[in-house]
């Protein structure tokens, strides 16, 4: 009995294989003319573990008699009823050179080492072109070359391109016309030197030339110590008596460096009025004081300034003649922007007419 169940098992398995896997082939299109190719697609349906050879073709090798394989593509998977079955598709891009009714053999595909056939058979109608070679004057020959009906032409370019330009010139001289306050010129306005800067510059002048007349340098000293109060205080201390100086400053902030400047003024004024001759010593002790002067009673502002922007117009007569300078020159530019542009048009209407 053992034995009689195992024969009938062994009986039905190809049934069963079969049962279990499916292979389906299809064309996109079933008629083509003589050269076109086609995709034969091959899709076979097995359990998820089986292992599916697709055959692989040389190019140009024939499927069927007058129908070879060109291609071979690539093999796609998708996985069904969760990845308990696997649908696998294969397409092969074939052709035919002959014309004639073509039915392709079942396909072969390889599932764990057995052959499983298509299901079906597929056709493929390969049509030749229709010639006509009775009638060969119908064919008509190559058509001769048609002249454009219109082409630029290097001067239309030019004079176009030249016509834009001046007219360009012409609105931007416009617009500036249209501003009152165009005709200016821009200056940088550095900020002046600080007088205590002025003041230690000539102060070191004096230093490095040689010794000379005493009254020659006291004047020069004094001078720039009274150039220094003017600047600083704002008074013309270079008119002034030194008693005038001295009683202007009385009231200043610095009154307490007066004692030092006092002290020059008036051997300044010895040596100029009542030729009194210092010595070097001398020359030297007023030096120092009038340095020290002007360091005790400088002012060094927080921020120093920075140079700025000022506008300044022309005069009147001037800005009048640049102003029709400029008009005269947009009227012309105008004018020659036209011309050209009506020559460009005038040209191309005669090619068009």
């Amino acid at each position: 009995m053992k034995q009689l169940l195992i024969f009938f098992l062994s009986l039905f398995a190809p049934f069963t294989l079969g049962a279990q896997t499916l292979v389906e082939t299809r064309l996109d299109t079933a008629a083509i003319l003589i050269g076109e190719q086609v995709q034969l697609e091959v899709k076979c349906t097995a359990p998820a573990r089986s292992q599916v050879n697709f055959p692989h073709f040389a190019e140009g090798e024939m499927l069927t008699p007058g129908v070879e394989v060109v291609h071979n593509g690539p093999v796609d998977t998708l996985k069904l009823n969760d990845g308990k079955r696997l649908t696998l598709r294969r397409k092969y891009t074939i052709t035919s050179f002959d014309s004639a009714l073509y039915t392709l053999p079942p396909f072969r595909v390889e599932v764990d080492g057995k052959p499983c056939l298509s299901a079906s058979r597929v056709g493929l109608k390969v049509s030749t072109v229709a010639v006509d070679t009775v009638h060969v004057d119908k064919f008509n020959g190559p058509h001769a070359t048609v002249d454009l009906p219109f082409e630029w032409t290097p001067r239309q370019t030019l004079c176009a391109l030249l016509a834009m330009l001046l007219g360009f010139i012409a609105w931007a001289l416009a617009v500036r016309l249209s501003d009152p306050r165009m005709i200016t010129r821009r200056v940088v306005v550095h900020p002046p030197t600080p007088p205590h800067v002025v003041a230690l510059d000539a102060m070191e002048t004096i230093k490095a030339q040689p010794p000379s007349d005493p009254k020659a340098y006291y004047m020069e000293l004094t001078g720039t110590l009274r150039s220094y109060i003017e600047q600083r205080f704002g008074f013309a201390a270079r008119e002034m008596t030194t008693t005038e100086i001295i009683d202007e400053l009385t009231s200043a902030d610095h009154a307490d460096a007066l004692t030092e400047l006092r002290g020059i003024l008036q051997t300044a004024d010895l040596v100029k009025f009542a030729k009194f001759t210092p010595s070097l010593s001398d020359q030297d002790r007023s030096f120092a004081e009038a340095l020290n002067y002007v360091q005790a009673t400088k002012f060094v502002p927080a921020e120093p300034p920075k140079p700025h922007i000022e506008y300044v117009g022309l005069s009147d007569a001037k800005g009048r003649a640049v102003r029709t300078a400029m008009r005269w020159t947009a009227l012309l530019l105008t004018a020659a922007s036209v011309a050209l542009t009506a020559y460009v048009c005038y040209d191309l209407y005669a090619c068009f007419g």
